[in-house]
């Protein structure tokens, strides 16, 4: 027995043993997470410092370049100088998002929300913004979609969106020629369930194994002066709670890629043809393909093939070597770059015996590039495309009538005006401008809780009334329902549940609602994609991101009249006055918040939500003797601190930082009362500020 008993003993004492070192591993694991995530805040803070301060550098060395001459010069240095301090600006504006985007995520208010979607809308507001940020790139940007990829899914596409903009985005950087290719399949799972994969491919230098090990862990980069890889790390805890999966791989010299795996679940399982041509006689068309990317045409083919139509691709080498007999065909496909006189002539010939529709193709990335114009053209088809695109492109090009969204109402006579051309910037607008509305009733349809804050924020403290709406049904609800009155409506276009498209439609069925102004504001960018807007009914076209000084133009064009706006500005100007507060600095966090006071404010907002108790969890730390998360803490705070320009929180956490460095642990607990008192004062002139600048917080 005695034996037994020990040898029992020496069981537990071993089963004992490993529990405690998992233990042990699990918090060695957890310590080293919270490292990588607070690490990353103090040189976050340090990019934006050092961003700022180049912005002002390039601004000062360019006055300093302006010399009064009567003379006409050419100044190409100074214009190269100016687009240095726009992308500084765009960077600035990126990192403050993300900024905004991880406290969110550190203070648990990022929610999954699964909802009815189209993919189809997702992938035109990326391609619309990706294409434009980058445009001129001598990147071939592919999207290659499986045919059976469902048009309507039901899953998270706000953040589905945003992980996959921030993986092209961070490839559209490394990259400056080649090939970039998003891949996308479906694969069913259980149930009603699917997994859909996302492939990203580059054809770029590829990085080292090291590089690859650290990609999702944020850095700064001190030979750029550029910040890496926050959105990689965002975007990897976003598809955690999504229930997906990311991962990179890479090989010197031959590309990068990412996969992304989502679970998701259609929206109609019975429908298995999402895009069912209205005739029959659009089917089964003889296609004709060249474009000066041979992958790009391969992707494009697949989409025709999806309407059983008989496609033949040839390369563009192939082509101008030796051109085919064209008759065959009843869509001819090109690249811009292809037609020459010999080739319009040869054409227009076969066009006098034949239908034939003649389609000139080019990127999106080099839509400004001068277009070839001809009258042979039945249609201008820019790349990347999807199979939602192809379609209406066939419908309208046979012009056949289908009961579809963005087929459009007829006019009438007592609608209002629609301005289809650009919306001009007004130059010199601020946040008080706005009360040039004040009392106008806006509804906002956005489904980015930024986006409604940041809108919400801006015209709030004029005295505007906003009411949110998550949705195109929402919105046509609170329409209809006519417990409210609202004089305009700012109408995303990519939604769950209810697109803006026919949101729009749905609203405009109602003769009542003629007279209500509805602007899109959107990403969208492709003319057919605008022209969409308007023929559903949208009175104007506002692009993101926010520019305040396009959105006054906008506004003023529906709910100003005569000279109200000339008072509102006086009225306005009146009320602006400078905050003087204990602890922050109001003109260093704007200045460090790209000029924006009203992202300024929301940066404000997030780090009371995650950090404003953190005296609660400085004095619980202190009092285990836990030095390394003190020490983890204190790089979080200065990080934050430096960037709202909280200067007082920022040198005491200084202080308790250099205690932790030079062992003087011993002397921590005196500083428990001071951060007590010191982030206490600091939440209060947050709350102050915002408060008198009119800032209304998230409802809980």
């Amino acid at each position: 027995m005695a034996l037994i008993g020990i040898l029992i003993l020496f069981i537990s004492s071993l089963q004992t043993r490993k529990i405690e070192q998992i233990h042990k591993e699990i918090f060695e694991r957890q310590l080293e997470m919270e490292k990588n995530q607070t690490m990353l805040l103090s040189n976050m803070s340090e990019n934006i410092y050092g961003m700022v301060n180049q912005a002002l550098k390039k601004e000062e060395r360019q006055e300093s370049r302006k010399e009064p001459s009567m003379s006409l010069v050419r100044r190409e240095p100074e214009l190269s100088a100016f687009d240095g301090i726009e992308n500084i600006e765009d960077r600035l504006l990126t990192v403050t998002n993300d900024l905004i985007e991880f406290l969110r995520l550190k203070s648990d208010k990022i929610e999954i929300v699964n909802e009815t979607f189209n993919l189809n809308n997702v992938l035109n507001e990326i391609s619309g913004y990706i294409c434009n940020k980058y445009k001129g790139k001598e990147v071939d940007l592919i999207f290659d979609i499986n045919n059976n990829v469902p048009r309507l899914l039901i899953g998270d596409s706000l953040h589905l969106g945003q992980v996959i903009n921030s993986i092209l985005e961070h490839m559209m950087e490394r990259l400056e020629s080649g090939e970039l290719k998003l891949e996308i399949s479906m694969y069913s799972t259980y149930e009603e369930s699917i997994e859909l994969e996302f492939q990203f491919h580059d054809t770029g230098e590829g990085i080292t194994e090291e590089a690859l090990e650290s990609l999702f862990n944020p850095y700064y980069d001190e030979r750029s002066s550029t910040y890496r890889g926050l959105g990689l790390f965002v975007s990897s805890e976003l598809v955690k709670m999504m229930k997906g999966e990311l991962s990179a791989q890479s090989q010197l010299g031959k590309g990068t890629s990412f996969t992304l795996t989502v679970p998701l679940e259609i929206h109609d399982r019975q429908n298995k043809r999402m895009y069912r041509l209205p005739e029959k006689v659009l089917t089964g068309k003889k296609v004709f393909i060249v474009d000066d990317n041979y992958n790009a045409a391969l992707a494009i083919k697949k989409t025709f093939a999806y309407f059983r139509h008989e496609v033949r691709v040839l390369s563009k080498e192939a082509f101008l070597k030796n051109m085919p007999n064209l008759m065959p065909y009843d869509i001819v496909v090109l690249h811009e770059s292809l037609f020459n006189q010999r080739l319009v002539d040869y054409l227009n010939k076969l066009k006098l015996g034949k239908e034939l529709k003649v389609i000139a193709l080019n990127s999106l990335l080099r839509v400004d590039e001068e277009q070839f114009s001809n009258d042979l053209i039945d249609v201008y088809l820019y790349t990347p495309l999807n199979q939602e695109r192809i379609f209406e492109m066939i419908v309208g090009m046979y012009d056949i009538s289908v009961e579809s969204i963005g087929e459009g109402n007829p006019e009438k006579e007592n609608a209002l005006e629609i301005y289809k051309s650009h919306i001009q910037e007004t130059k010199d607008i601020t946040q008080s401008s706005f009360a040039a509305f004040r009392d106008k009733h806006i509804l906002i349809v956005e489904d980015n809780v930024i986006n409604q804050k940041v809108l919400s924020s801006l015209l709030v403290p004029g005295g505007v009334k906003i009411s949110l709406a998550n949705n195109g049904q929402e919105a046509v609800d609170m329409i209809k329902e006519k417990k409210m009155q609202f004089d305009l409506v700012l109408m995303d276009i990519n939604m769950p549940i209810l697109d803006g498209y026919a949101a729009t439609e749905m609203i405009r069925l109602d003769p009542k609602y003629d007279t209500l102004p509805i602007v899109a504001f959107t990403a969208l960018v492709l003319d057919s994609e605008i022209e969409k807007m308007y023929s559903c009914g949208i009175n104007a076209f506002l692009s993101k991101p926010l520019n305040i000084g396009k959105l006054y133009t906008a506004l003023s064009m529906f709910l100003l009249e005569g000279e109200k706006a000339a008072e509102a500005e006086v009225v306005a100007a009146q009320e602006e006055k400078q905050i003087t507060l204990r602890g922050l600095d109001v003109k260093h966090g704007i200045a460090h918040a790209n000029n924006s006071k009203v992202l300024y404010m929301e940066v404000l907002s997030e780090f009371i939500a995650a950090y404003g108790k953190s005296d609660i969890l400085f004095k619980k730390l202190v009092n285990e003797h836990r030095y390394e998360q003190i020490k983890m803490l204190c790089i979080d705070m200065r990080g934050l601190t430096g960037t709202i320009g909280a200067h007082d929180m920022l040198e005491l956490v200084n202080k308790i930082h250099q205690a932790i460095l030079y062992k003087n642990q011993a002397t921590l607990p005196d500083f428990i009362h001071r951060y007590h008192s010191e982030i206490t004062a600091l939440n209060s002139s947050i709350e102050e500020y915002l408060s008198l600048s009119g800032y209304k917080a998230e409802a809980a």
